[in-house]
């Protein structure tokens, strides 16, 4: 009878022995994963902090540049175009980088809706970007007539679509003119409003509202992954409906941003005269000259330009597990630069 006690209360000590250490295991393992989250945290905040500055300093750099140097045009060439900036920050335990982007070098997916200028070059159109927002291009248009944005649009990205597309260039741009106008009107058979989002086994309303990114392609009728893919680094967005295209910021290999303004002219001209480009740029005259031949389109007036205005800096810092990113959205006017739109994260 004693042994069998015994065996009892060694039982029951090695029951409370293994509670226990299961127990002190979790409150171990609990405290370690406290820790490396406020670790974590610590480290996201300290890159945020650092994201911020590096927006300031990158300002401050462009603002230097264009004040120093009283570069007349914003070009590839120069030196805020050519590298990115990268510095280490807490004793080469974290890193600080910036870039920077013309925004007048690919396609605004928002000038879909913006008309054809008339009697106004395309330097002037340039420096009246605000002006393009009170557009009604999507007002009083005929049924099934397509804007210029739109036949723009499709001379742009008829070439770079992947043969084995179903939709046809002219319904990706109807779609994506209907989804950015603020009608509910279809413009044509190609368009889409919400009796066709609505339809859909997940159904959701159409924007009628300018784009904020150009992954809102993927919810528009047509679109594909594999489209979005071929044409992502032909496109952009901005918050307006101005669209001009910096002959000087666009590069060789992306010629077809150029030639699809162009009547007249080949695109192995065009890229042939990117190539050659002048250190200070082109002028308006200077370029035509180069081509030898060509002119602007009818629905292209007005897009043409020589000169920027709106710049994407990039800032991003990491710090040991820590990362933050911003897109900063710059608004360049007499060599001061503004931030007018910012978005966290990649």
């Amino acid at each position: 009878m004693y042994r069998k006690q015994k065996g009892i209360a060694l039982i029951t000590v090695l029951m409370v022995a293994a509670v226990l250490i299961m127990f002190a295991t979790f409150i171990i393992n609990d405290r370690q994963v406290s820790d490396r989250r406020t670790f974590n945290i610590i480290n996201n905040a300290r890159a945020a902090e650092y994201m911020v500055g590096a927006e300031v300093f990158g300002k401050s750099i462009l603002e230097q540049y264009f004040e120093q140097s009283k570069a007349k045009r914003v070009v590839r060439t120069q030196p805020w175009a050519t590298a990115p900036m990268q510095f280490p920050i807490e004793n080469n335990l974290g890193k600080l980088e910036g870039q920077v982007k013309d925004m007048h070098g690919c396609f605004n997916l928002n000038s879909i809706l913006m008309e054809a200028t008339s009697n106004v070059s395309a330097e002037e159109a340039d420096s009246n970007l605000a002006d393009t927002t009170t557009n009604t291009a999507n007002q009083n248009i005929e049924f099934g007539k397509q804007l210029p944005g739109e036949k723009v649009f499709v001379k742009l990205i008829e070439t770079l679509l992947p043969s084995e597309t179903e939709a046809s260039p002219a319904e990706l741009a109807a779609t994506l003119r209907d989804w950015v106008d603020d009608d509910l009107e279809v413009s044509g058979a190609d368009g889409a409003e919400d009796y066709t989002y609505t339809g859909y086994q997940i159904p959701y309303r159409s924007a009628n509202n300018l784009l904020a990114h150009s992954s809102e392609l993927m919810v528009i009728k047509g679109y594909t992954p594999e489209i979005y893919d071929a044409i992502k680094d032909y496109i952009c967005v901005l918050p307006v409906k101005e669209g001009t295209i910096n002959v000087n910021t666009v590069k060789p290999e992306q010629a077809i941003l150029v030639w699809a303004l162009l009547d007249g002219v080949d695109l192995a001209t065009v890229q042939q005269a990117l190539q050659d480009m002048p250190e200070e740029g082109y002028s308006e005259g200077d370029f035509f000259t180069a081509l030898g031949s060509g002119k602007v389109s009818k629905e292209a007036a007005g897009r043409l330009a020589f000169d920027s205005k709106y710049m994407l800096m990039t800032a991003r810092a990491v710090i040991h597990t820590g990362k933050a990113e911003t897109k900063s959205l710059l608004l360049k006017n007499n060599n001061q630069f503004q931030v007018v739109a910012r978005h966290i994260g990649d």
